[in-house]
């Protein structure tokens, strides 16, 4: 159904990762390129500090391989440009992908376990891609039902208690340095959603706040949101020397913070201890800064440890969520295999009333001509009434036999190839001769019929189980 290709912190430092990372002004181009592809039918990429992964489905007749191996090649392509191999890309399909997706929109796959912003971030991969136009029905029943997985974990456990997440773990491990934070000054770099969670983790230390931004009048309303004060982007090398600890968190594509700057403002400080926490991935502090007197650096990564000392209980709740977790991917694979029969059911439907149309125009071209409109109407309506009731249980036990994974799909292949047989599904419809001796074809096609003849569309007997 679904393949899921990246990388996390699971399995890459953040030297790798910040590597992978893509400006989200260029995310929609990169999803209409891979969209583009034959093999590649609807994609979305989600990207965070600690995870750059692409979920895609499979176009008209590819296998997911073919897939899996388009994504690949579309972020190594992202990595060897930044001089990144591709070794450390995992690709995972079917089933397998559909619960990392679920995993990762619950955070069983977070580093922070339980944190709150991943959800939030794959909505809005999921808008981002939506407004590219490149989600269509797959993704947009499989986002649906891994969104409403994550709230029943959420719900049903307590993974969340206590809303730790990276920028609560980042201030208490300020707090933790300093104590009290009443005497000190904190400056934020980036005035995003990250740095506004910080800075009102921050409110209550009493420490002074400064917060630079690109944007002079996002970095003014946030400061006043905690009562600190906002300084100019340009302003950033003169205010650094006042800092005792400076968290940062922009989506610039490098380093702002270079050891020139950071050098400059320990002599400023004359021996006084500076501490950075950046959080930004890519990093937006140099890591040639680390190492240097009286200066101590530590990134998004630095803090797995930290966050593992304080996540027992969560640890326990987790086995909770993965059951959760296990029954709602059950349930959604039953409702992908049961999606195998549509296909068969549209042919059948096209098949039966495309025949009834060619009867219907045979009487109103003869004894029924005399009717009106309404009554014409009338008849259309009833065929496809008709034609809803015939096919009913018809419908229901082809999707009940592609969801029964007792016999791996073969009592589907074998009605499906059944069907295909005795319907003619692959054979064009033979109107046969009307009074006049001319073959007979429908007028008025039900809705959604292919414009294309039915021979020329691919055998459902081809149609086999996942």
């Amino acid at each position: 159904m679904i393949v899921v290709v990246g990388l996390s912190h699971q399995n890459a430092s953040i030297e790798v990762r910040e590597r992978f990372a893509l400006a989200a002004d260029r995310v929609p181009d990169l999803l209409r390129e891979l969209v583009a592809r034959p093999e590649v039918g609807e994609a979305l990429l989600i990207s965070t500090c600690n995870r750059v992964e692409l979920v895609a489905t499979a176009g008209a007749g590819a296998p997911l391989e073919s897939v899996a191996l388009a994504c690949r090649s579309a972020l190594a392509a992202l990595g060897r440009a930044a001089g990144a191999g591709e070794a450390v890309l995992a690709m995972r399909t079917g089933g397998e992908a559909v619960r990392h997706l679920f995993n990762v929109a619950a955070s069983l796959d977070s580093m922070v376990l339980g944190e709150p912003q991943i959800l939030g971030q794959v909505k809005d991969a999921y808008e981002t891609a939506k407004a590219a136009g490149t989600v269509g029905a797959i993704l947009h029943r499989t986002l649906a039902r891994a969104i409403h997985t994550a709230k029943l974990v959420r719900s049903r456990t307590s993974i969340g208690s206590g809303q730790v997440s990276v920028p609560t773990v980042a201030v208490d491990y300020a707090k933790r340095i300093f104590g009290d934070l009443s005497d000190k000054t904190v400056l934020l770099v980036g005035s995003g959603d990250m740095a506004e969670t910080v800075a009102r983790l921050l409110q209550s230390s009493g420490a002074r706040i400064l917060v630079v931004g690109r944007t002079l009048e996002k970095a003014e309303a946030l400061a006043q949101s905690v009562s600190g004060s906002a300084r100019a982007w340009s302003d950033l090398r003169a205010v650094l020397p006042e800092a005792d600890v400076v968290i940062t968190s922009t989506s610039a594509p490098s380093a702002v913070i270079d050891e020139d700057m950071v050098g400059r403002a320990r002599r400023s400080r004359r021996g006084r201890n500076q501490f950075y926490i950046d959080l930004a991935v890519p990093r937006d502090v140099s890591p040639a800064v680390e190492g240097m007197d009286g200066v101590f650096l530590y990134n998004i990564d630095d803090f797995s440890r930290l966050v593992g000392e304080s996540l027992a209980t969560r640890s326990r709740e987790a086995e909770r969520a993965s059951s959760i977790i296990d029954e709602e991917a059950k349930a959604f694979d039953r409702w992908a295999d049961a999606e195998q029969a549509t296909p068969l059911v549209v042919s059948m439907r096209t098949r039966i009333r495309a025949a009834l149309a060619i009867e219907l125009e045979r009487s109103l071209r003869g004894k029924l001509r005399h009717l009106g409109s309404a009554e014409r109407a009338a008849l259309e309506t009833m065929l496809d009434a008709s034609v809803n009731r015939v096919l009913h249980t018809p419908t229901t036990r082809l999707r009940d036999a592609a969801a029964d994974q007792s016999l791996e799909g073969q009592a589907f292949s074998e009605l499906a190839a059944a069907l295909d047989r005795l319907f003619a599904l692959g054979e064009e419809l033979d109107a046969g001769p009307d009074s006049a001796g001319e073959s007979l074809r429908p007028s008025n096609p039900a809705p959604g019929d292919s414009s294309r003849p039915l021979a020329s569309r691919p055998s459902i007997a081809k149609v086999s189980s996942r």
